[in-house]
């Protein structure tokens, strides 16, 4: 990890946390890829997944062997630790490329790409502890229809509503669109489509009083072209 005193100007040198957050055991390993999150009490949470070593043969792509976990850090980043963890081989649920929001009543979201072929290609689940645990494990999230892609969710305020950024299009990586949850995220509902392009990986932010910012994949002819920024008024999302 690095960090910055002047606002990414300039920043650390890299510090290795290895030891602290990933398991002996653990194959590949990733954080989000889209932003981490501060909860109101100051504890940094990242959303992150891994890989576990396969049984029998090992050809290195097997999506059951998926699963998730999050670090924490209650010391701006000092420190690290691994909060929950996910992990279920059967093929069901295996989280992959996780998101993760504070509800306002303290309970933290997770939203993440699921690898296998069924029950759906996004997940979800809650946690009360500020990420150390899950209420229940992942669970199939079919409200949010769409290819197997990462996402991003945001909690906004005033009013509380609950978004998601990522394709729509059920077969492929395309037609990005804002999704809102008034509940929490247990139901979704279609609150803004960008276009009917391609369309990949993307992140949401929240600007200021009025605006929210979707950086996303997009192009022509490929979602991979270029990255774009969006603003897209508070008003057309709630």
């Amino acid at each position: 990890m690095q960090h910055s005193d002047d606002d990414g100007r300039t920043w650390s040198a890299p510090r290795e946390i290895t030891a602290q957050v990933k398991k002996a055991n653990w194959r590949w390993y990733a954080t989000t890829p889209g932003h981490a999150i501060q909860l109101t009490t100051g504890r940094v949470v990242v959303p992150a997944n891994h890989s576990l070593p396969p049984s029998g043969t090992d050809n290195g792509t097997e999506g059951k062997y998926n699963g998730g976990h999050c670090l924490l850090s209650d010391d701006s980043g000092a420190t690290w630790r691994i909060g929950y963890v996910d992990d279920n081989t059967n093929g069901y649920i295996n989280v992959n490329e996780t998101t993760a929001a504070e509800l306002p009543d303290g309970r933290v979201y997770f939203n993440t790409r699921n690898d296998s072929p069924s029950p759906g290609n996004r997940a979800d689940a809650h946690s009360r502890d500020g990420g150390r645990s899950l209420v229940r494990p992942f669970r199939p999230q079919a409200g949010l229809t769409g290819p197997v892609v990462e996402g991003s969710v945001l909690q906004v305020r005033d009013p509380d509503v609950l978004l998601f950024s990522g394709p729509a299009d059920p077969g492929f990586r395309a037609l990005m669109t804002v999704r809102r949850s008034t509940d929490g995220g247990t139901t979704w509902q279609t609150a803004h489509t960008v276009d009917g392009l391609p369309a990949a990986y993307s992140d949401l932010v929240r600007l200021d009083e009025e605006n929210v910012g979707l950086l996303y994949e997009t192009g022509d002819f490929s979602a991979y072209e270029t990255i774009t920024f969006r603003r897209i008024p508070l008003g057309e999302l709630v």
